[in-house]
Formats: structure tokens, sequence, C-alpha cells
């Protein structure tokens, strides 16, 4: 018996010196990162009543990571573990997404989904492509997101309109803070590319 409780307390007391040791150890320094694209016009009222509800972007199971992700050479792929994004990709780049359509003044509202409104449109999105590919002479971000504008109130869910968008931005400098720089310069353009679209894409109200 004694024996047993020796060795349940030489195993306490190593666990306990295990957690000291991690507690005072130097703390891990990661650094935190956001793709916040800005629109250069301002603001612009409503000119519809389009209602369009926008759904969450899916990720490519590659790229579906709070971790940067970078291209290296000879194909291979590697995470970033001290330097990520703030929330996963998918929600950053919708989040932001919603925001930039609702200031476009072409919907009368920007919803999501579990909202009681009901929507003219629904705009759906995939993030296929968000790294930094260090694969050759000249890095870069590289961006690529698909988009669709999906009629609901249709039988077959109408889509309405359909885009791949991509975009390769060099960096200024091959860090983690250029990436992140670089990446939000490509995502601004293709926001902007995908307002000018929808802008002729003929969405009527209903």
């Amino acid at each position: 018996m004694k024996k047993i409780q020796l060795i349940i307390f030489m195993l306490t007391m190593a666990l306990a010196t295990t957690a000291c040791v991690k507690l005072g150890g130097k703390p891990i320094d990661k650094k935190f990162y956001r793709i916040s694209p800005v629109r250069a016009e301002a603001a612009t009222p409503p000119a519809s009543d389009i209602v369009l509800k926008v759904r969450r972007m899916s990720t490519s199971d590659l790229y579906n990571s709070r971790e940067l992700i970078y291209q290296m050479a000879d194909g291979r792929i590697e995470s970033d573990f001290y330097n990520m994004y703030f929330v996963a990709p998918g929600n950053m780049l919708t989040s932001e997404l919603r925001k930039w359509l609702g200031a476009s003044g072409q919907f009368s509202h920007i919803i999501e989904p579990g909202s009681m409104v009901v929507p003219t449109y629904t705009l759906e999105g995939t993030v296929n492509a968000l790294y930094g590919d260090y694969s050759g002479e000249t890095p870069a971000a590289v961006v690529k997101l698909q988009i669709f504008i999906v009629d609901e109130s249709t039988a077959e869910n109408d889509i309405v309109f359909s885009k791949d968008y991509a975009r390769r931005e060099p960096l200024a400098e091959p860090d983690p803070q250029a990436l992140v720089k670089a990446m939000t310069k490509a995502v601004q353009d293709i926001y902007s590319e995908l307002e000018h679209d929808l802008a002729h894409a003929g969405l009527k109200d209903k």
C-alpha cells in the first residue's frame, strides 16, 4: 500500500514540475492578421429594392486554415504556425464582402442565412486559393474566388450569374505582413470587379 502511495506521490510531483516549467517558459510569439479591403468610393444609398442574401463562402480544403499558407518550390506546401488570420478565411472574406456590397448601393439590404427576410437573390462563393507563392523568383499573393448568384424562387434554383476571379499580387517584401497586405490588395481588386459585374448583370427587382 505504501509503495502505491509513493508512486502516486512521485507522479503528482512530476506533473506539477512539468506544469511549472511550461508556465515559466517564454510565451509563443504569434501574430494575427486580418484581410480588410477598403472601397475607393464612398458608400452609396440603395438604388434598388433587391435584397441579397450572402451565404458564408466555403474554402478549399487546402487553404481552409487560420495559419498562413505558403506554396514553396518542388510542390511543397507549408503552413505558418506563428502567423495566422484572426478568424477563419471563409468567415473573414464573407464578412468583408457583405460590407463591401452593402456600401455599393446596388441592394436595398444585405442579409445573412437565418434571416426572416425573403431574399431576391442569394450569393454563394468558394475561396479556391489564398496563399503566398514562394515557388519562383518573384514572391506573390494568390487569391482565387468563385462567385454565383442564385434565384432561389425558381424550381431549379437557377444560377443567374457566375464568374471565377483570380489575382496575383507581387510582394514588397517576402514576409507575412507584406503577404497579408498583398492579399488585401488582391481581394480589393476582386470585390471591385465583382461589384462592377453585378451592376451590369441584369439583376432585377421582383
